[in-house]
């Protein structure tokens, strides 16, 4: 196994990471910097692109970009090993499906990265005008899809006596903003899951952590900014980030960072946390919303 300078271990671990099919985002971050740590992947989303945000626009990708194909094509071009799996995160049998897929191409799963969150869409709205089926659509990928994907990675984990599960939540649920309801909700949730399943498998070896990004320069921060209603992309993204106090997005390879600390040996003693990488952890005005 390849080392890096946290990670060195006998075996080829094997990390499975859900909503990678996004050029511009998290999860093919995360998927790029495990790979550099050395594991082999699993990279999934509900179909090869993944869900679409209401105002994404072609040029968010590169050319000919395929979503998972692509990605794993890219790692595989530079020395890793991954496959790649589709399914719907929120389905009970798709859960179960990824993972004994995992398990019979790679014979172990030692981490889980529950990144796959609901595009954004007709829940950001007013209370008074969120209707019951955009809050099920959220909480249902959010929530119900964290939570059935590590009840299923559990079981191998607890067998090998070794796993990282991730939850990506959000810092939006320190600093709350108008016409969120249902996405913050789902990622309040996000954060008591991983404090309870912390403690349900610390005896195995497992750690459950959550990270909460603020404002990431990824596919629905360009959504974002195009529904607060600025043309210019990249002058929009300036005058969004004036209430960050570090003055800038994060890039989603900052995010992949600390993801990839937490599934690294020297994190084990680091679990039930909800780690803030938010850029100064002030809240932005409200005219800004968050992507």
């Amino acid at each position: 196994m390849r080392a890096s300078g946290t990670l060195v271990d006998s075996v080829r671990r094997v990390a499975l990471i859900t909503g990678c099919g996004k050029a511009l985002g998290i999860g093919s971050a995360c998927a790029r910097a495990l790979s550099a740590a050395g594991f082999s992947l699993v990279l999934t989303d509900i179909v090869p692109l993944g869900l679409a945000n209401d105002l994404d626009e072609d040029q968010d990708s590169p050319p000919g970009w395929r979503g998972i194909e692509s990605l794993g094509r890219e790692i595989v071009q530079q020395g890793g090993q991954s496959i790649c799996l589709t399914g719907d995160v929120s389905i009970e049998a798709d859960a179960t499906r990824l993972v004994r897929q995992t398990l019979d191409h790679f014979g172990r799963l030692d981490v889980l990265v529950n990144n796959a969150g609901a595009p954004h869409g007709d829940d950001r709205v007013d209370i008074e005008s969120l209707s019951l089926e955009a809050w099920e659509r959220v909480m249902s990928i959010n929530v119900r899809g964290a939570f059935l994907m590590s009840r299923e990675a559990v079981r191998p984990m607890r067998r090998q006596r070794w796993g990282r599960i991730i939850n990506m939540a959000s810092a939006v649920v320190r600093h709350p903003m108008r016409e969120r309801a249902a996405y913050i909700a789902s990622k309040s949730a996000l954060i008591g899951l991983t404090e309870a399943m912390a403690l349900d498998v610390a005896d195995s070896g497992i750690t459950v952590n959550a990270v909460c990004p603020g404002s990431v320069r990824t596919a629905r921060a360009l959504s974002s900014t195009r529904r607060a209603g600025f043309s210019d992309i990249e002058s929009g993204l300036a005058e969004r980030a004036r209430g960050i106090p570090v003055g800038r997005h994060a890039e989603a390879a900052e995010i992949a960072a600390t993801v990839s600390f937490l599934c690294s040996a020297p994190a084990g003693y680091l679990t039930g946390q909800s780690l803030f990488v938010d850029g100064g952890g002030l809240p932005r005005p409200a005219t800004q919303p968050h992507p």
